[in-house]
């Protein structure tokens, strides 16, 4: 019971600190926050959607930079050949 969605009906005295009431569900009130609630869960779940969208687009194209070094054998390691007077480069 958070105050939004109910309203008492009834009446207090407040010298003797005695009275008699009931809460009432206010169903316009409650279908808005309802409302509210509900494009706030889906503004969440689109954010959620977009963050994932660009992790698997970045994680795919680091992939494929990846493979495409391997493939090209730069990049990775040292490449090593005998010169012409046989000694060892890089």
């Amino acid at each position: 019971m958070n105050g939004v969605c109910v309203r008492f009906r009834g009446w207090l005295d407040m010298e003797r600190l005695d009275g008699i009431g009931c809460l009432e569900l206010d169903e316009k009130r409650a279908a808005q926050e309802d409302a509210i609630l509900r494009e706030q869960l889906e503004r969440y779940n689109q954010r959620l959607r977009d963050f994932e969208d660009k992790q698997r687009t970045y994680q795919r194209t680091t992939q494929d930079e990846f493979e495409q070094m391997r493939r090209n054998g730069s990049g990775i390691g040292v490449g090593v050949t005998a010169g012409a007077s046989g000694m060892w480069r890089r």
